[in-house]
């Protein structure tokens, strides 16, 4: 029978260790570089057993993440159905800490804050009134903090800066509305995606509208203008508008800018047009306030009662 010396023990056991010390800092290294490009799966929190179950966690450890996830979200129909908002998007949360790479998981709970639940609690009369502004201002704001988290996870996807802009230009649904930082998000958008020349535009239109920012808008408008309707299609309705509207503080500012002389015979057609569409606008934003103080009143009524 033969036996293996102690010698032999050690040097197999000192080639083990040697080689371990040499491919610890290289794995180190290597995790670390597909953790930089968002390769490698996110580690796993032991606060996600409680939230999931035994019989889910086990299957997220067993490398079933995205089932797991999928499972999740028709399960939180249900949810959606009650409108339990909170729940909605509690279930939405786990979806993006179980696959943060997945774009639909975070633009979904953003939509579900600030457009679902945002609008049910506008026309709903199941909080005091007075709360409703605030509700709805939150909603907006946890919308927008879930796609800048979920740019850190998809840092090149245009869809999640697109969405952001969206929101920051909606002055009806956004109290914190602001076209200046709307262009901004625009623009990093278009960074992402040049090849969708409509975020470029909406960057252009939106910097247009931004107090302040006329000058810097000015010379991007009339070079979409001058691009031509063949081209990339950036001579619109809304550019002519914004050059018409522009110009007399342009004027001010750069005496020697001029309107293309095509525009500039449009100048009372326009100003006509976009006179037409205020006072649209104006009859809608009265009548939803004469909404809501009718729903306002009700509500008064009922508590009385």
């Amino acid at each position: 029978m033969s036996t293996v010396r102690p010698i032999k023990w050690l040097l197999a056991l000192l080639v083990i260790l040697v080689g371990g010390l040499i491919r610890l800092p290289l794995e180190h290294a290597f995790s670390k570089e597909l953790q930089e490009r968002q390769l490698a799966e996110e580690r796993l929190n032991l606060s996600l057993r409680d939230e999931l179950g035994q019989s889910f966690f086990i299957a997220v450890l067993g490398g079933f993440r995205s089932l797991v996830a999928s499972v999740i979200e028709v399960k939180n129909l249900d949810s959606w159905q009650q409108q339990n908002w909170a729940k909605v998007d509690a279930s939405y949360a786990i979806c993006t800490r179980l696959q943060p790479r997945e774009y639909h998981y975070w633009d979904f709970r953003s939509w579900m804050s600030a457009y679902n639940a945002f609008d049910y609690y506008r026309f709903e009369d199941q909080t005091r009134p007075g709360l409703q502004p605030w509700i709805r201002q939150n909603l907006i704001d946890h919308g927008i903090a879930v796609l800048q988290d979920g740019m850190k996870h998809l840092p090149h996807d245009y869809r999640l800066p697109r969405a952001i802009a969206t929101l920051k230009a909606d002055f009806e649904k956004n109290r914190d509305a602001n076209y200046g930082e709307a262009s901004a998000w625009f623009y990093k958008a278009w960074q992402l995606r040049p090849k969708h020349r409509f975020l470029w535009r909406n960057y252009v239109y939106n910097l247009a509208r931004a107090p302040g920012r006329e000058l810097e808008a000015w010379p991007l408008l009339l070079e979409m203008y001058h691009s031509g309707p063949d081209t990339n299609g950036d001579r619109t309705p809304t550019g002519n508008t914004l050059l018409v509207q522009l110009y007399p503080k342009v004027r001010t500012l750069l005496p020697e800018a001029a309107l293309p002389a095509e525009v500039a015979s449009q100048v009372p057609a326009i100003l006509a047009s976009e006179q037409a569409r205020k006072d649209r606008e104006r009859k809608r934003q009265q009548l939803r306030e004469a909404e809501q103080k009718a729903v306002e009143e009700a509500i008064l009524q009922r508590q009385r009662k």
